[in-house]
Formats: structure tokens, sequence, C-alpha cells
């Protein structure tokens, strides 16, 4: 008998008993369903990370005051380097160093058009933005000179509404700060306002960041923050990305490890090691529900065997071998693994985009990514784990005396 005949009957065997196969499918769905909605979504993860940090200079170092701001895990004790202009100068003397831009930010109220929005205000040398984010070029305008005290520059996302501009350069909108003032020896918040005037509007980066961002010259941004002469923060630009690690190595040699130094490099592959660590540890619980779907294809092919012993010994007496016997069973138990992988794939992208269309996961949103290789490896995996799933029933049918089978009522 071949196995196109064994199939048939491996079919037919299954279609008799439809409630039981469909639910011992189903439980094979739900492991491949859950391997691959994950393995979409932590690919769409790493990809959008990716995207975000590929709009930022390769060549950049970014700078903080502490060693614990800008880096992930536990909060570290370290002292605190203050980040002034002879921060500055020294940094602009180590070798391999082409541009130091120092950068000044803090969360504002800006009002456009009657409507408020909490953004981010960047002060910093605009004619520099360039060597931060290469890709950022100007939609409308110009940029603000870095002595400009009522000029700013909108990121895409604060400056339009989907496709709608709601500002143009050259219209006033009022920027509203909150203060903590002492008075009568008590702490009450202030509003400060104060007007500035857009200059110019950037082009959508595709960077969650940059583009719901504002940007003034440094003077402005020091006056309406009230952060006097220190930074927030300073971009040191490299010659070259192959450079950055002899950089930081002089930097850590001036400062120790009381400052921050951090690269976009280095926080994808921070990023990109928590969302694999993540990701294992949920696939697992996704494999043990497949394992769960495995123990399923054992339990409903033993109870088969038990239930058609009669017709197994009818088989064998009309001349049936113990292998074609055990293959038949075998046949099942692929026909459920292979038809719930499929299932479980199909299901799984769905699911994948449509829980990307019903979490926010950021402004920009996740699309989940899926790669054949992938989406092979999950199938294969079902069908073997079936295949093994059903070795026990399929041997224990095949070892069924035939005279004992006719014998079972």
């Amino acid at each position: 008998m071949n196995i196109l005949e064994l199939s048939k009957m491996a079919s037919s065997a299954l279609s008799e008993r439809k409630l039981r196969t469909g639910l011992t499918i189903l439980m094979v769905v739900i492991g491949s369903t859950l391997i691959t909605s994950l393995n979409g979504l932590n690919a769409g993860a790493s990809r959008f990370i990716s995207d975000q940090l590929s709009t930022l200079g390769g060549n950049i170092l970014i700078i903080s005051p502490s060693a614990s701001m800008g880096s992930f895990g536990p909060p570290r004790e370290s002292a605190k380097i203050p980040l002034t202009s002879q921060t500055v100068r020294t940094l602009e003397r180590l070798r391999w160093v082409d541009e130091v831009i120092p950068f000044i930010s803090g969360v504002v109220t800006i009002q456009i058009g009657g409507e408020e929005k909490t953004v981010t205000v960047v002060g910093m040398d605009q004619g520099k933005l360039r060597y931060v984010a290469p890709k950022a070029e100007l939609l409308k305008g110009k940029l603000a000179s870095s002595s400009d005290f009522i000029g700013m520059v909108l990121g895409y996302k604060v400056a339009y509404e989907g496709d709608e501009s709601k500002v143009k350069p050259g219209q006033t909108v009022k920027v509203k700060v909150n203060r903590v003032e002492l008075v009568g020896g008590l702490q009450r918040v202030s509003v400060e306002e104060k007007a500035f005037q857009v200059r110019g509007i950037l082009k959508e980066l595709g960077n969650m960041l940059f583009d719901a961002q504002v940007y003034v010259s440094l003077p402005a941004a020091k006056a309406v923050l009230d952060k006097g002469n220190e930074y927030d923060g300073i971009y040191v630009v490299t010659r070259d990305s192959k450079y950055n690690g002899d950089v930081e190595d002089e930097i850590r040699r001036i400062y120790g490890k009381n400052i921050g130094v951090t690269s976009p490099k280095a926080i994808a592959e921070t990023i990109s090691n928590i969302l694999g660590t993540f990701n294992a540890y949920i696939s697992s619980i996704a494999l043990v529900s497949l394992l769960v779907g495995a123990v399923g294809i054992v339990t409903t092919l033993f109870t088969s065997v038990m239930e058609r012993t009669r017709e197994i010994g009818l088989l064998k007496a009309l001349g049936f071998s113990n292998p074609s016997i055990l293959l038949m069973f075998l046949v099942e138990s692929m026909l459920i693994g292979g038809i719930g992988g499929i299932l479980g794939i199909a299901v799984g992208v769905v699911g994948a985009h449509l829980l990307a269309k019903l979490v926010p996961f950021g402004v920009s949103g996740i699309t989940p990514v899926f790669k054949p290789v992938e989406m092979a490896y999950i199938w294969v995996i079902s069908f073997i784990l079936s295949i093994i799933a059903g070795l026990y029933p399929a041997w224990r049918a095949s070892k069924l005396s035939p005279l004992e089978a006719l014998r079972k009522e």
C-alpha cells in the first residue's frame, strides 16, 4: 500500500471523529499561533527600534552628566559631572573628534492655533543638526541662528495633524513653562509664558522623538528652561564610527566612570538583547502549549487505537503488515500536526497584525515582520512533535495480535 492510499485511509478515519480531531488540531493551532505571533511582533519591534536609531548619526557619542543616565539596568550610585563650556572645550581637544554639540532640553507646553500640546524643546546649534540626524531636512522656512532668541523650528508631528499643517513659518506660537517659586517660605508653581516665532518646519524623519520635538537656539533654551550654565548633554561627533571606542576610552580616562557615554549602536544592541531575552521566555511558554497539543495527539490516537481494535485485526487478517499499520496511524498524526501547523501560522500572522492595530506600540506603531524561513521552522516543529506524539499509539496498534484484536468486543 502506497503513502497516498494510507493518507486517504487516515483522512477517512479522522473525519469519522470530527469533534475529537478538531479539538486536537485546535491544540496544535494554539501553540503554533502563539509562536508565530510572538516571533512576528518581536521582529517588528526590532526593526522599529533599528529604524528609529538609524536616523541618528552612527559616529555619535551621547555624553550625559551621570553614568546612571542614558544607561539601562538598575540605577548605580555615581558622582555627577556638570557639563559646562569647559567640558565642551576639553572634548573638542580629543583625537578623532570632529564636532562637539552641547544641548539643553526640557518639557514645555506649546500653544499652536488655539490648541495646547506638551512637547520637548531642545536648545542647540541648529546649524549642526545634520551631524546628529543626517537625514533631517527642512520642509518649510529656515533654521534659527545660534543667536536667535525668539526663533523656533518645529518637528513635523508638532506642526502637522495628519497631512494638514496647523502653523506656517512667520507665525507666533506661545510656550508655557512651569516654575517652582518660593513665596513666603512656601513653594508654589507658577506658569511663565514666552512667545516664539516659527522659523521653519522639518520634514518627517520617521523618528518619533525628533518629529515630536521643537528646536530653539542654545541661549533661548537656557533662558526659557532656566538651566544656568550647565548642559543636559553633549553630542560628540567622531571622525568615523570606528573611532567611537577610542574616543570613549579617552573620555573615560579623563572623567572615569562618573560620566555617561553611550551611542545609538550601544542602545540598539542593549534593547535587542532585552527583546531577545523576553522573546525567548515567551516563546518557551508558547512551546509548552505546543507540547500540550502533542499530548492531545497521543490521547486522541491512543483512544482511536482502542476503539478500532477489531478494524486493526481485520486489516491484519487481510494482509496488512505491522509497518503498514504503524505508518497508517503515523500518517494520522502527521495530518493533525501538518494541518494544525498551517492553520496556526495563518492565524498567528492575522493575530499579530490585529494585535499591532489594537495595542498602540508607540506613536508610529509596530508592523509585525514574518520571515518565510522562520514560518517554515515553526511548521516543521509542529509537524515533528506530532510525529513523535503519534509514535507510541502507532507502535501499540502495529503490535496488536490479529486473533486477539478480532475477539475484541
